[in-house]
């Protein structure tokens, strides 16, 4: 009998000790991100991304040997079920962080969720003020410029192409990320010396919906008629709007932000090309495959800045120390996209926007770019 009990001592202390052993070896990241419904692919192309950069470091070895595990979970692009995930990453999977969210609305949820708890939440693919306060939120890091610095960008063009404030209309998600929105393109305008934004046409969407008739109505009983429209949205009802009003508004220009996911939205306008813009908040690649796309690589870059701070860490790998870590990071040249910096009063590593435009071969070229070294 006693030594039946110490076999099985034995064996639970081997067990122990391998379990501990997997554990150590492994830094946990969480995700929730929309791999369902409208927006699935944006989801997708962003954990795609971060995870093919954390794939190349585990296969080198890890993180002075501990593997990187990433974990996602489909949240629909929906607030009340990225509520479920985050308390599942955090309370279940145990994540150190909360990587790559893709949405406003969805952001709006997981962000205060994870910085309430301590947990670092990272390189979210959206570019609302609500990540973006000063001082920043001691555990939300934002890779990405600003929607605000985009919306900069657009006015900024359409001003400089002779348009008239008066002429601009604006399509905006009804939620979050279409208030941002608002707010944003109002700043860009009162900057320039506009202050009248409640005399343009405004319409709206449904989130997660291509209900877009009541606002293509609107525009074209506008008057005057629109010479810009600022879109704010998913990419469908984007080029669902711009399907029906290219021809209607011959000589309209279509500006999209970041967001509306260029690669899916060239695919959705098949035939149609020209007077259509997004800004960027990586460069166009010269060569890449459909599948690496600028959210894609998006991912793969902010992936790349985490890692650098992960490296940094002498000791435990945690969330505090991760924290600590990012914030030291101070500049450095991320290579294949510019400047990029983190310390303890800016949380936002890149300033860098570039307006592209669509051509006929669907490739999305470089009109101008902002930020330094641009």
């Amino acid at each position: 009998m006693d030594r039946l009990c110490k076999k099985k001592c034995c064996a639970f202390f081997i067990l122990m000790a391998l379990y501990s052993l997997t554990h150590a070896e492994s830094i946990e990241l969480g995700m929730s991100t929309s791999l369902s419904g409208p927006n699935q692919l944006l989801g997708r192309a962003m954990y795609q991304g971060m995870n093919a950069f954390f794939n190349e470091i585990n296969q080198q070895g890890g993180i002075h040997g501990q593997m990187i595990n990433l974990t996602v979970l489909d949240d629909g692009y929906e607030p009340d079920s990225v509520m479920a995930n985050t308390n599942k990453l955090i309370d279940q999977h145990n994540v150190i962080a909360i990587v790559g969210n893709a949405g406003t609305p969805t952001a709006a949820i997981a962000a205060p969720m994870a910085a309430a708890r301590g947990i670092v939440f990272y390189g979210a693919f959206t570019g609302a003020d609500l990540l973006r306060k000063t001082p920043p939120d001691p555990y939300i890091f934002n890779f990405r410029a600003s929607y605000r610095q985009e919306m900069e960008v657009i006015v900024q063009d359409i001003l400089d192409r002779g348009i008239s404030p008066h002429r601009i209309a604006l399509f905006l998600q009804d939620d979050s990320l279409g208030q941002t929105g608002y707010d944003i393109t109002k700043a860009a305008l009162e900057k320039f010396g506009f202050n009248q934004i409640d005399q343009l046409l405004l319409t709206r969407y449904p989130r997660n919906s291509l209900a877009i008739q009541g606002a293509i109505n609107a525009m074209i009983h506008a008057s005057p008629e629109p010479e810009a429209i600022i879109i704010v949205g998913a990419y469908q009802p984007a080029a669902q709007l711009i399907r029906f009003s290219h021809r209607i508004f011959p000589n309209t220009r279509f500006y999209n932000l970041s967001f509306s996911a260029a690669y899916l939205l060239a695919n959705a306008l098949p035939g149609i090309h020209g007077r259509i813009y997004m800004t960027q908040v990586v460069p166009p690649a010269e060569t890449f495959s459909e599948e690496q796309n600028f959210i894609w690589r998006e991912g793969y870059l902010a992936a790349q800045v985490l890692v650098k701070a992960l490296k940094s860490i002498p000791g435990n790998i945690n969330s505090a120390s991760l924290k600590q870590a990012l914030e030291a990071l101070g500049s450095f040249n991320l290579e294949g996209f510019g400047t990029v910096a983190f310390d303890a009063n800016d949380h936002q590593a890149s300033d860098h926007v570039w307006l592209t435009h669509l051509d006929k071969t669907r490739k999305w070229n470089r009109v101008k770019a902002t930020g330094e070294n641009d």
